[in-house]
């Protein structure tokens, strides 16, 4: 189907969850069960929206604007979220939840409707029935797919183990401040500075646009050396140096992902993004779940600073055959 109608359609459906939450917050009927659902069904529809919204960026955007594009992207959806988080945070303070649920409903709808107006371009595969049947032979697509591609066969595996490696210390940085010895509001300063750092690294590169060459070298000291700043910073005892390497780090890892995930969306052939992007999607959120869990579980034996350290430290090893693989630096330089 016409990738537009749905990012249409499935803004309409968060348009109408949200209200219908917001409604019945407002009247007191608001159960944990009808919480529960509206959240599966929310997550239900990203699943469609986020492919489809991606793929027709690779469409729109020209592809030697790529980084550039997508840096642009990222900033302006970081800023967004930052006011979003601060405003969202007064209202509630100031006019309780329901509202906020309300407004949220009501932005889906806003959102629906200026993507009416969008200009989608046609692929192949525009018309097609979506199915359970057609899920499910996308997903083997997608394999399929990867194994074919000399790039994506390095690109998807990579991307997929370094996620397990990494996503659990990202969701685990409350309990590793509390170890340390910080308190809830050195927590907030520290992810302030990881926002910082990464909303000032998009904003760079969606002004700047970078050489093949450069974009290559970017993204390789980049990986490497975010992950040798944040050994360090989960190392450190002092607050000041622990900031210092995350904010050094997360600027280097929002560089070396940008250029990494335009170099992927490149990568992707046009017949078959969709299947891909949604399998990769698919593929992180349960890496992210598992990565938590295994990261909770050791560090429940462990210390967290010595679980992070090591896991940064063993990430480097596929981070390392990422970068000087001979078909990456083949295609960065090439796109």
């Amino acid at each position: 189907c016409n990738r537009k109608w749905v990012l249409v359609g499935m803004d309409l459906m968060q348009s109408a969850i949200m209200l219908t939450v917001g409604i019945f917050a407002y009247m007191g009927k608001l159960s944990v069960i009808g919480v529960l659902i509206a959240a599966f069904l929310a997550a239900f529809g990203s699943v469609f929206y986020s492919p489809a919204a991606n793929t027709l960026m690779i469409d729109i955007i020209p592809h030697d604007d790529m980084v550039r594009g997508r840096s642009i992207f990222s900033s302006v959806n970081s800023l967004i979220n930052m006011l979003g988080t601060a405003f969202s945070g007064v209202m509630v303070a100031f006019f309780g939840v329901p509202l906020i649920v309300v407004i949220n409903g009501l932005s889906n709808l806003y959102s629906a409707i200026t993507e009416l107006f969008v200009r989608v371009p046609k692929t192949v595969q525009q018309g097609e029935k979506v199915t359970v049947k057609s899920i499910l032979r996308d997903s083997k697509l997608a394999i399929k797919a990867i194994a074919a591609e000399p790039c994506l066969r390095i690109f998807v595996p990579c991307a997929l183990l370094l996620n397990l490696l990494s996503a659990g210390p990202l969701s685990m940085v409350l309990p590793f401040i509390m170890e340390k010895g910080f308190s809830v509001d050195h927590y907030g300063y520290l992810m302030s500075v990881w926002t910082a750092a990464s909303l000032i690294c998009v904003v760079l590169l969606g002004a700047i646009k970078l050489k093949p060459k450069m974009r290559f070298w970017s993204m390789a000291i980049g990986f490497l050396g975010a992950e040798i700043f944040m050994i360090v910073a989960y190392l450190s005892n002092q607050f000041i140096p622990m900031c210092i390497m995350v904010f050094i780090g997360a600027f280097l890892n929002s560089a070396a992902n940008a250029i990494f995930n335009a170099s992927l969306m490149l990568a992707l052939p046009e017949e078959n993004r969709g299947a891909i992007l949604g399998f990769i999607s698919s593929a992180s959120v349960g890496g992210t779940a598992l990565s938590t869990v295994l990261y909770g579980v050791l560090g429940d034996i462990f210390p967290l600073y010595i679980i992070f350290a090591i896991g940064s430290a063993v990430s480097l090893v596929p981070m390392i055959y990422l970068c000087f693989h001979s078909q990456t630096k083949k295609f960065i330089l090439t796109y």
